[in-house]
């Protein structure tokens, strides 16, 4: 938790912290308008859940006052099925085995959908 204090006493009283999380369900791969498999967000959420639990604790103790919350979706676009498996590949989350040769194949765009929270915290 030291960055998170080192960045909270970096900024000034009635200063605003903006606070963006990944949040569950896990992600989707979307094409055509269409579902076509989740991507397995559980590595990157255990990330998030303590950096959230962080940040909560200052809010506990009066450090932070949560101003606004908004949960909205985001979505990433890929030029093709290979952009999207190799991106993932090169992260914390994983594909299903059995959608990657699907995927793979894809020739069309398609995007990954998450829903994420964005938080306005006030340093009091």
């Amino acid at each position: 938790m030291d960055v998170l204090d080192t960045m909270v006493r970096a900024v000034r009283r009635d200063g605003v912290v903006l606070d963006l999380q990944v949040i569950r369900p896990d992600p989707l791969v979307e094409a055509r308008g269409r579902v076509v498999c989740p991507i397995d967000g559980e590595p990157l959420f255990r990330t998030a859940d303590a950096a959230t639990a962080a940040i909560d604790a200052l809010v506990r103790t009066g450090r932070l006052v949560e101003d606004a919350v908004d949960d909205h979706e985001v979505r990433k676009h890929y030029v093709d099925g290979p952009e999207l498996v190799a991106d993932i590949a090169g992260s914390r989350r994983s594909l299903p085995a059995e959608a990657v040769p699907r995927l793979s194949a894809l020739a069309g765009p398609c995007a990954v959908v998450e829903r994420c929270r964005l938080r306005r915290l006030v340093v009091v």
